[in-house]
């Protein structure tokens, strides 16, 4: 098979990955000449999120079958020069993938004959019940490589509608080409209109990404991420030891069960609980006390079904520093915009008091973080901006 249409049978699977989408009905369409009918693998309508590697199509070959379909000719004759084509749209950019059979292949149906095929038949370009080789041309348009480039490798798609559609159609000397029968399998619809249900786990607090500076000074912070808030959750909180990376740790820490399963936390594991929702306030028993000073990773996971069984979900791994008593943060000189932000939020009364007083510009906290240096000055400005532009209304009869 060309490698373009193999790419596009690849990145076909990459669409109805990673989401829940909701199919009305199994799509069904009949004429007095032809017949067609496509239905999703029930694997997939149950599924909750799908990956290339879960679906087996990361490499060339059948995978699993991702949908079927049957054919049948209502007529008592044979049905000659019939073609297939499919194509992938995005609602917001249009045709992403299109595949067209070769006129030099096309197939046929014979009187009243009923044939079964899926995606792997398509992939493999023969159809069981049919004789005759089919070829394919096409692949990715310019804008779905564009499209695909916009990825950078991600596994969630942008929030659209996809649609998947097979169109059967005949040549004659009579008539030149005319459709017989076209269906659309909708993938990210819902009833309500919204789009497509992304289920990846996005850390909110505390802390950052590895490699930022991000102090915190409550020993019992709460945990909270976005995800779907019925699944449940497991959090794991390492301490650094300078020695082994973040990730080695974390994976270490999940080798064992956690310690609401049974299990018992490592030297240093300071945290491995699962529960249900979408925020954790880190508790005051069954863990190990976060000590001021030390520096700690943490990362949320889950379990959620795909079409081969469970897969884990997980979050980025985000990072922060319980702030020591003794700890001296680093002073940062400011410009004058600062100065102007500083005074618009306390205002100038409080603003020449408190430089009176020896007091300087050293860090922002917010949600129990503490931010420093030019980070600190930059969501300065951000937050200024906003007060500007109405997105923060403050209060002056406090």
């Amino acid at each position: 098979m060309k490698k373009s249409v193999w790419c596009t049978t690849i990145f076909l699977s990459l669409l109805v990955s990673f989401f829940s989408f909701v199919p009305t009905k199994n799509v069904f369409a009949q004429s007095e000449i032809l017949s067609l009918e496509v239905n999703l693998s029930p694997a997939l309508e149950n599924a909750q999120v799908l990956g290339l590697t879960s679906l087996g199509v990361d490499n060339r070959g059948s995978g699993p079958v991702l949908f079927s379909g049957s054919l049948v000719n209502n007529t008592n004759r044979q049905l000659n020069n019939l073609f297939f084509e499919f194509r992938i749209q995005a609602g917001k950019i249009g045709t992403i993938a299109s595949i067209t059979q070769q006129a030099a292949y096309p197939f046929s149906l014979g009187p009243n004959q009923v044939v079964f095929g899926d995606n792997n038949d398509i992939t493999n370009e023969k159809i069981p019940g049919i004789d005759d080789n089919m070829r394919f041309d096409g692949g990715l348009t310019p804008e779905g490589e564009d499209f695909i480039e916009s990825l950078g490798g991600t596994t969630t798609l942008p929030a659209d509608i996809y649609t998947f559609s097979v169109t059967i159609y005949q040549v004659t000397n009579e008539l030149g080409k005319e459709v017989l029968a076209t269906e659309t399998i909708e993938l990210g619809g819902s009833d309500d209109g919204a789009v497509v249900d992304e289920k990846s786990i996005l850390l909110k607090n505390p802390g950052d990404v590895i490699g930022a500076d991000v102090n915190i000074t409550n020993p019992f912070p709460q945990f909270s991420w976005e995800g779907d808030a019925a699944n449940t959750y497991r959090v794991v909180v390492v301490r650094a030891n300078g020695q082994d990376s973040p990730e080695s740790l974390i994976e270490t820490a999940k080798s064992s069960l956690p310690t609401n399963e049974t299990g018992s936390l490592q030297q240093f594991e300071n945290l491995d609980l699962t529960i249900e929702g979408n925020t954790l306030q880190y508790p005051s028993s069954g863990v190990q006390a976060l000590v001021a000073g030390q520096t700690y990773y943490w990362q949320v996971s889950t379990e959620v079904q795909t079409a081969l069984g469970s897969e884990e979900l997980t979050s980025e791994l985000w990072t922060f520093k319980l702030a020591a008593p003794s700890d001296n943060t680093t002073l940062v000189e400011i410009d004058q915009d600062a100065f102007d932000a500083i005074i618009a939020l306390v205002g100038e009364e409080q603003y020449a008091e408190l430089t009176e007083s020896g007091y300087s510009f050293e860090s922002i906290e917010i949600n129990n973080q503490i931010i420093t240096g030019a980070t600190a000055l930059q969501l300065l400005t951000e937050i200024i901006q906003k007060i500007d532009e109405g997105e923060i209304i403050l209060n002056n009869s406090n």
